[in-house]
């Protein structure tokens, strides 16, 4: 769970030892109040602290002090878990068991990815995690990989995959994008040319946003696109739309959508977007309980003045 092999000392024992639970464990996300102590017990393990925007940390703490904290970090377009630490002192209480017990709340379907120890495989393995070779994982993670075994040859590297995968879609992906959206679409609605397709997702690439898609192998199973909106308060920062959240039918209520908004969230998060927001029809306690699920609140009022144009084929 690190991938900078700085202190084999600093690798968590093996969690297989340790008890089912501590009733004094308190496993939250952590806030901006927390990067001073996360910061020290970094210190006292030997890593240096580099907290960025596409970083979510996760803490564990006894009587109200941080003594292990793990990251999940967003290094576009895949979530890597790095960085899992408990203090020497507090190791075998289960600590290590309760924070990859939050990560893989957090995760849901998600995959992820690990550069750890081989000490630490049967950590990754309690977040469904594998040992893999290098040439399914992303570049950058491959040359991770690489620079680390140089001094440490125990590292390995790890891939967490419920077979689902959320990706941005390529631009020959656009016709199942189009087929998805059709499933919901008024059969009034005017249909776009391909080459109107095509247009529209070049925009909306080059403004900053992304279309993702759920895939099970080449299938897609949903998609949602995120739109980058330029923005002159918050100090000129962007914020996000998050907009055409589709599941298949016969897929819904398998965590596919969250999936999407995790992917969503974390990408607008990486492009500095103060916020995120999306509207919907939908005013069910199902529908509600969903978005916050995947973080949204209602604390907000929408409102919004439509510009619907006679439709025709």
């Amino acid at each position: 769970m690190t991938d900078e092999a700085r202190n084999e000392q600093a690798v968590p024992h093996s969690a297989d030892h340790e008890p089912m639970s501590t009733p004094a464990i308190r496993v939250r996300i952590a806030d901006d109040r927390d990067l001073d102590p996360i910061r020290e017990l970094y210190a006292e393990w030997g890593k240096a602290f580099g907290n960025s925007r596409n970083d979510q940390y996760f803490v564990a703490e006894l009587d109200d002090q941080i003594v292990a904290a793990i990251n999940l970090a967003f290094e576009d377009p895949v979530l890597v878990v790095r960085s899992l630490y408990v203090k020497e002192a507090c190791r075998h209480r289960g600590i290590a068991r309760a924070l990859l017990s939050a990560v893989d709340a957090e995760l849901g379907l998600a995959e992820a990815y690990s550069v750890c120890f081989q000490e630490q495989e049967q950590l990754g393995v309690r977040l469904g995690m594998q040992k893999i070779g290098g040439l399914t994982a992303p570049a950058f993670l491959r040359q991770r990989l690489a620079d680390l075994q140089e001094n440490y040859p125990n590292v390995i590297l790890m891939k967490r995959s419920l077979g689902i995968e959320v990706k941005p879609v390529h631009v020959d992906d656009l016709r199942q994008v189009m087929g998805l959206i059709a499933e919901f679409q008024l059969a009034e609605v005017r249909k776009l040319s391909e080459n109107d397709i095509r247009s529209i997702y070049s925009k909306i690439i080059s403004a900053g946003g992304v279309v993702f898609g759920a895939f099970r192998g080449t299938r897609l199973l949903g998609t949602c696109t995120l739109n980058v909106c330029a923005n002159l308060s918050w100090s000129g920062r962007p914020y996000g739309m998050v907009g055409n959240i589709i599941v298949t039918e016969s897929e819904r209520n398998h965590g596919i959508g969250r999936y999407l908004l995790l992917m969503a969230s974390r990408s607008a998060i990486s492009k500095d977007c103060y916020k995120l927001a999306l509207m919907t029809q939908q005013r069910t306690e199902a529908t509600s309980a969903f978005y916050r699920s995947a973080g949204f609140s209602a604390d907000k009022v929408g409102y919004q003045i439509r510009f619907d144009a006679p439709l025709t084929i």
